[in-house]
């Protein structure tokens, strides 16, 4: 190979290399579950907080199974918690699960019954309350500690989680 040829060849190694990660950047691959995911560490209300994944090309985090609410859970726990800013509770993560179109029924940010999608299981008394009232928790989020789903208040600043699925290349 000539110079020159050897020279476009890493250039053009290093750009794909360079949208690969950046496209990524912050985020942890999970390879089983062809997912990756960010913790946001300055807080947001909920509604915010989905925005702000949206505009990344992701959504706020839906655990689908045991397995992916675990591997979340583990995130959060591995958190710099002094790094978090604003936070109403610094335990507490927002995920992409809300009722606030319908206040009986838990959605998902992609308009699905999370009683459907493989994970719904909530942690003590959480989400059962039925309530369109603004002092009512209509959002849910994570913590390190509890086996399951917590209800929150959605106007509260917290950290949270964005996902992207993975390309079949990624």
């Amino acid at each position: 190979m000539r110079l020159q040829e050897v020279c476009l060849m890493f250039t053009l190694m290093s750009v794909i290399s360079f949208v690969n990660s950046h496209s990524l950047h912050g985020y942890i691959k999970n390879e089983k579950l062809r997912t990756a995911y960010r913790i946001v560490y300055r807080s947001q209300p909920w509604p915010v907080a989905r925005d702000m994944c949206a505009e990344e090309g992701g959504k706020l985090a839906v655990p689908k199974s045991e397995e992916e609410f675990l591997f979340l859970q583990k995130l959060v726990r591995g958190m710099h918690y002094p790094a978090v800013v604003d936070a109403a509770d610094k335990l507490v993560v927002w995920l992409g699960i809300s009722k606030l179109h319908d206040h009986k029924i838990w959605t998902s940010v992609d308009g699905d019954d999370i009683r459907d999608i493989g994970f719904d299981r909530w942690a003590g008394d959480n989400g059962l309350t039925t309530s369109n009232d603004v002092e009512e928790p209509q959002c849910a989020a994570l913590d390190a500690v509890n086996p399951g789903l917590r209800d929150w208040w959605c106007h509260l600043p917290q950290p949270f989680i964005c996902q992207m699925q993975l390309d079949s290349e990624d």
